[in-house]
């Protein structure tokens, strides 16, 4: 586009579809002309699994290392074709994407989610009306019995099918109000929420333990039959009920194996200078360790065994499982906790300010740092980090366009996307780059590849 130009009317959704459609006929074409699929080509597009004559909806993306699952809020009325009436509709679907491009809805919870859910490889994690917690098995199949504790298997009508993937369904928002403060005991209020007032905030989870975040304080369940694990529900309150609920409390709270992290504020912690704390709790919840961390710290993170505080514009620090200290980099930690926590790798992204910052905690460094990036979505894996801006996000005028960088700060690979996409998410799912716009997802080689010549 020239200097002066404006720019074009955004096509119309299914202009966008013909014009990412022509992409991949094209790609189709070429690969038997000699033609190698590179980084930012375009594999496939789908649309993402909707909810019916659903009116409004909330939505929530969770990348797995080959999945990405969508739950999406449903509310408004359907029609019942079997009983031939309207029925109204408040509840929220589970839904997931492959690699391939394949999309299918896995099920649907019997209320709404009202916070942050958890995803791992084999379930999602729901933090519903009422103060309860759903766990939705990811990869269908029978649910589990429930086990023996608190725990309920997924309650089923009449002739409904026992391949309902909610696994299990615990009523975590009594568990923390019943047992909050010294000996007193307190009830859940007529829609289920916790004594303080408040729903549950969010999930942390692993393959082990699934736990709720509250209003004061965490409970941990068994991620594969909901029996409950152990409950500290005046974790953000001082010894006199005071403290209050952090502004974000979800993103204090971190989940290794079978291990649950927390950072205690200021106003909750008791320490003798009045220091934040993290804490560890085994899965029993009896063995615990504790250590006071400077007050400006204001999320956590666990990778790979090490627990990461981050103080926003100021600094990161690691320490072990024992919470000795193994680090602290002098680097400008983002305001908010990073999620691009590749499994496996030892690494940390995050974006701040324009600038893309890779944490090397293995090796107990800042890997790189690049400025010459634009601030558009971003997601990682295995293979480094990615970048993709809307138009103009590049400082010009130029369409919409990913970049790939190597876990050395390298740029891999740039391209244009199709023209008509505008991205409102990115993901990184198996070896595809995935971008979200106006309810549908197109799917990129996140590769580098090779284009040799159609000639040649």
């Amino acid at each position: 586009m020239t200097d002066g130009e404006s720019r074009p009317t955004p096509p119309t959704p299914s202009r966008r579809r013909f014009l990412a459609a022509a992409a991949t006929g094209l790609a189709a074409t070429t690969a038997g002309c000699g033609y190698v699929p590179g980084g930012g080509d375009l594999a496939w597009e789908e649309s993402l699994p909707a909810g019916g004559l659903a009116f409004a909806s909330d939505r929530w993306y969770r990348a797995t290392n080959d999945r990405l699952v969508t739950v999406e809020n449903h509310s408004g009325r359907t029609f019942d074709f079997e009983d031939n009436v309207w029925r109204d509709l408040s509840n929220a679907a589970v839904s997931l994407l492959t690699p391939d491009g394949a999309a299918r809805g896995v099920g649907e919870t019997e209320r709404q989610v009202t916070g942050a859910p958890a995803v791992t490889d084999g379930a999602a994690f729901l933090p519903v009306e009422g103060g309860r917690l759903t766990a939705v098995d990811l990869a269908g199949g029978a649910p589990s019995g429930g086990g023996s504790g608190a725990a309920e298997p997924a309650d089923r009508d009449e002739g409904q099918s026992m391949d309902d993937p909610v696994r299990w369904r615990v009523d975590a928002g009594s568990l923390l109000a019943g047992e909050a403060g010294d000996d007193e005991t307190t009830e859940s209020g007529d829609d289920g929420a916790d004594a303080t007032g408040s729903s549950l905030q969010g999930v942390r989870a692993s393959d082990a333990l699934s736990v709720a975040v509250g209003a004061r304080g965490v409970a941990a369940f068994d991620a594969q039959t909901g029996d409950p694990a152990f409950s500290v529900p005046d974790l953000w309150t001082d010894a006199d009920g005071g403290g209050g609920t952090p502004t974000d409390a979800t993103s204090r709270v971190a989940v290794d194996g079978e291990t649950v992290w927390a950072l205690i504020p200021e106003s909750a912690s008791a320490t003798d200078d009045d220091d934040a704390a993290v804490v560890g709790y085994d899965r029993s919840g009896d063995g615990r360790v504790e250590r006071p961390v400077a007050g400006d710290n204001e999320w956590l993170v666990a990778v790979g065994g090490t627990v990461v505080t981050g103080a926003p514009g100021a600094s990161l620090t690691g320490y072990d499982r024992k919470l000795d200290r193994r680090f602290s980099l002098d680097v400008r930690a983002p305001t908010t906790r990073p999620s691009d926590v590749p499994p496996g790798e030892g690494r940390l992204y995050y974006s701040r300010g324009g600038t893309v910052t890779a944490v090397d905690v293995d090796a107990e460094e800042v890997a790189f740092e690049r400025s010459d990036l634009p601030s558009g979505h971003f997601a990682a894996d295995a293979a480094g980090v990615y970048v993709v801006t809307n138009a103009g996000g590049f400082g010009d005028d130029a369409e919409p366009r990913a970049v790939a960088v190597d876990p050395d700060g390298a740029v891999r690979w740039r391209a244009p996307l199709p023209e008509g996409i505008e991205p409102e998410g990115l993901f990184a799912i198996g070896e595809r780059l995935v971008v979200l716009d106006s309810g549908r997802a197109y799917g990129f080689h996140a590769a580098a590849g090779e284009r040799p010549s159609l000639l040649g």
